[in-house]
């Protein structure tokens, strides 16, 4: 694979941004003259393909008749135009921060008419957008600028009433962000309240943070965003209780038509992983909470987690276990049916030859599933795993013992081989194929009191979906 850093950046592009670079790419200040139109085309034509560095360089010299070394310089200029380019858009896209720096020059340059029209504009503009995780850091940015304003003026009225919003809005940033960051280090970490605390993280205490949410009870934006951030950071600091979580989910409620679609997606995501976190402790009413989530996601068009191809397996196959759990046949067909085109291309043959094979084996059609499971290539080792443990269940329930027992061997086989599993996956996918062999050695021999000892001693442990699996088919053996 090519390590130019310039092909690297334009493999992130989709159609549209690439279009736009090329564009960007004609503009006299910025290629100085030069024209790349041929180079960018060639690297099109070139992108996908596993060429080294080398291959790459001497490919595009032979197409165009320059030499390496001019190749080499021109790829080299065109980083330099990307991360202008990537500069730029990403300032367009963030209008507050925009016009924050333009009025930084108008101010540094004593304009001050220009300065007061333009912080008038962003303030009102602030007011009216809907806002991101970063907007009460850049508005407190903006609200800076508007006190020296103040003070190169001599308002002072203006600026204490200036400085009384920049704490609060200073605040409110901090407050979401550590609260961000402790709740991703409590789903990181096996950590504990006192944990935190030896580690300095948690010196804001209860009272502290109720007695700022009191103060921004007439702020309802401002309120809604820090009391999420907190409540679930307080529910994942104390798992099994149910309270902090509904007063986050009542938070995000508040705010949900203030915020933008890239902020709710991460209030979705985190009261996700809290609901997962809940079912794989067996609280499995958890799992009508996710699906809840889910289909109001979906609802509101935020999709962008099944467009990524995240290794080793899109958020796709999430969506399709969930609703499996809650036995919603139909409406993973549609969901299968809507999305699936949504998917990158490099996972989507699997994806849906995986979930279909799911969803005809909930339905008990055994010879179906089987035709989809086999259609799984697997090239990553969660989709492996998850045909290669249906495809047990299968040969199970129809009792094809025999191939059951091939398709175990396979299974060890590859757990074996591939050093890339993490150890915590591999000893999930150890453990079942231990019970699972326990399971036909006692279905073999009919033994009904290994089957209640096993059954006892399975139902004593956190239960899986896998292991619910083995101890119903424990329980319908029979001398």
């Amino acid at each position: 694979m090519a390590k130019i850093k310039f092909i690297q950046f334009y493999k992130t592009l989709d159609k549209k941004s690439a279009r736009d670079f090329r564009k960007f790419t004609e503009s006299n200040y910025f290629n100085m003259g030069r024209d790349f139109s041929d180079l960018l085309a060639e690297t099109e034509r070139l992108k996908n393909k596993e060429l080294s560095s080398r291959e790459f360089i001497k490919s595009i010299s032979g197409s165009l008749k320059l030499s390496q070394r001019t190749v080499w310089n021109r790829l080299h200029e065109l980083m330099k135009i990307a991360e202008r380019y990537v500069a730029i858009s990403t300032l367009e896209k963030n209008k507050i921060q925009f016009d924050n720096l333009a009025g930084q020059y108008f101010l540094d340059n004593q304009a001050y008419n220009l300065f007061n029209q333009k912080y008038k504009a962003n303030v009102k503009a602030f007011n009216k957008s809907r806002k991101g995780l970063d907007s009460f850091q850049r508005f407190y940015e903006v609200l800076q600028t508007g006190g020296f304003y103040n003070i190169y003026n001599n308002q002072f009225e203006s600026y204490a009433k200036n400085l009384t919003d920049q704490i609060t809005y200073h605040s409110v940033s901090y407050m979401v962000n550590h609260y961000l960051h402790l709740t991703e280090l409590l789903q990181r970490e096996n950590i504990t309240a006192e944990d935190l605390a030896e580690k300095g993280l948690s010196f804001l205490t209860d009272d502290t943070v109720e007695n700022f949410l009191n103060t921004l009870k007439d702020q309802k934006e401002l309120h809604g965003v820090v009391s999420f951030h907190y409540y679930i950071y307080k529910a994942f600091l104390n798992i099994d209780d149910d309270l902090y979580y509904y007063y986050a989910v009542q938070s995000f409620n508040n705010v949900y038509d203030k915020i933008n679609d890239a902020y709710r997606a991460m209030f979705y995501q985190i009261l996700i992983n809290y609901c997962i976190e809940r079912t794989n402790r067996g609280d499995f009413k958890y799992y009508n909470n996710l699906f809840e989530l889910y289909s109001k996601k979906l609802d509101d068009g935020i999709i962008d987690d099944l467009r990524v191809g995240n290794f080793p397996v899109n958020n796709f196959r999430d969506y399709i276990f969930v609703a499996l759990r809650l036995k919603k046949i139909d409406w993973i067909r549609w969901f299968i049916e809507k999305f699936s085109p949504e998917l990158p291309e490099s996972i989507r043959e699997d994806e849906v030859n995986l979930s279909y094979g799911l969803v005809n084996y909930y339905e008990l059609d055994h010879e179906k599933a089987l035709k989809y499971l086999n259609l799984v290539k697997g090239d990553n080792y969660i989709h492996y795993t998850d045909s290669k443990s249906y495809k047990l269940r299968i040969f199970y329930e129809t009792r094809q013992y025999e191939e059951a027992l091939m398709e175990l061997d396979n299974y060890k086989h590859y757990l074996r081989t591939h050093k890339e599993i993490p150890d915590a996956y591999k000893k999930t996918f150890k453990f079942f194929i231990a019970e699972y062999s326990k399971l036909i050695k006692i279905r073999l021999k009919d033994d009904t009191e290994s089957a209640e000892l096993l059954k006892r001693e399975l139902g004593s442990k956190s239960q899986t979906a896998a292991r619910q699996w083995i101890i119903r088919k424990l329980g319908e053996i029979k001398a």
